[in-house]
């Protein structure tokens, strides 16, 4: 059997409790004076210890459709009055709001993506998604109104607000974690990435290049051949355009993909010795494990350095997990000290199986001295 982490203090308790629910339930209360704030908290909260946090969400929006009218206009009128004011227009990064308020989107999603509801629907993710982003929610129009979702998208992408302009591109990621796999043409969102390449906040860029890792995972050389084409125009700050390009090919480069490599400008075939490999052979659950090595280069170069990991699965297979280490270029003859802390502290998204695991160094993608250890408890 698997090891998790307890979860009594789970993610799914952090973001919804009793704190943040009566956040929510409070405010549709004031802007509709019939609604049965105390019974709704009650009823969700009496539900909430079986669910996790999809299901929670999903409880709070069933909660709303029995509490608030059976008339669609009207409770979009309802839910934009109760939203709170927008995050602050000001800042760059890391304003995401209050989970609490991914509720009110993921009510209209459920409920608004027809024909009849369209514009309105859209018009209120877009007001939303100032407060938390509403990138889960806008997933059904795309699916079911594809034409129509992505103006709606090319629209948002030109928003003065960062917070609607990081939706366009997050709203169109293929792999968007949590979310309904919708199939966006791939065209249509390079278009909207390589307007918001240029965005002055790394909010919207981080987005951007998640959305290109995405891609990278079907079609490695269209996402290449944009990033060289960005690189090109030179729209965007050099510093964050490199960053841009590390984060977005940072699959490929796990792999060791050459054209990713060729652009960051790490060589493909690195000429580097590793000497001095120690671990544990043995590993307690809750502890860490200890790597240590030497490197040393044989030439001038640029080394992506990090460490593949090979976690036991359920079956007995394998799954691997890349941790990065450290980028450096070294001269020919320089040697480097390596060393990573790995935990292997029980957490709640994955489980850890007790026997053998694998470890080994990758050096711009290429592995070199594997070695294994146990997992004990």
């Amino acid at each position: 059997m698997g090891i998790r982490a307890d979860t009594t203090s789970s993610l799914a308790d952090q973001l919804f409790n009793a704190e943040s629910v009566n956040e929510l339930s409070t405010a549709v209360g004031r802007a509709y004076k019939p609604f049965k704030v105390t019974t709704f908290s009650r009823i969700v909260l009496r539900e909430f210890p079986k669910l996790a946090l999809k299901e929670r969400i999903n409880c709070l929006v069933q909660a709303l459709t029995k509490y608030l009218p059976n008339d669609f206009e009207r409770v979009v009128d309802i839910l934009e009055r109760a939203l709170p004011a927008p995050l602050d227009p000001t800042l760059s990064d890391d304003d995401f709001g209050q989970f609490i308020w991914v509720v009110p989107g993921e009510y209209v999603a459920k409920h608004g993506c027809r024909k009849e509801y369209l514009q309105q629907s859209l018009a209120f993710l877009k007001a939303a998604t100032m407060r938390f982003s509403s990138e889960a929610a806008v997933r059904p129009f795309l699916r079911d109104f594809p034409d129509q979702t992505m103006a709606f998208v090319h629209d948002c992408a030109m928003h003065d607000n960062y917070h609607v302009r990081r939706l366009a591109s997050e709203g169109i990621r293929p792999y968007l974690p949590w979310a309904l796999r919708v199939r966006i043409d791939v065209a249509q969102v390079i278009e909207v990435l390589t307007r918001l390449h240029a965005d002055r906040t790394r909010y919207v860029t981080r987005s951007v290049a998640n959305t290109l890792n995405d891609l990278s995972k079907d079609g490695p050389e269209l996402v290449i051949r944009t990033l060289r084409d960005w690189r090109r125009r030179e729209c965007q700050e050099s510093n964050e355009l490199a960053w841009m390009t590390g984060h977005a090919l940072r699959t490929l480069i796990n792999t060791g993909h050459a054209g990713a490599l060729e652009t960051l400008g790490y060589p493909t075939q690195p000429a580097f010795r590793l000497s001095g490999i120690r671990l544990a052979r043995e590993v307690l659950v809750g502890g860490n494990l200890e790597w240590s090595a030497s490197l040393r280069s044989e030439r001038d170069q640029r080394l992506r350095i990090a460490l593949r990991v090979y976690f036991l699965k359920a079956n007995g297979s394998h799954i691997a997990k890349v941790f990065s280490v450290k980028n450096i270029g070294l001269q020919a003859g320089q040697s480097l000290q390596l060393r990573k802390r790995l935990s292997f502290r029980p957490i709640t998204t994955r489980a850890l199986y007790l026997g053998v695991h694998h470890v080994e160094l990758l050096v711009n993608g290429v592995a070199r001295g594997k070695r294994s250890f146990i997992l004990m408890q």
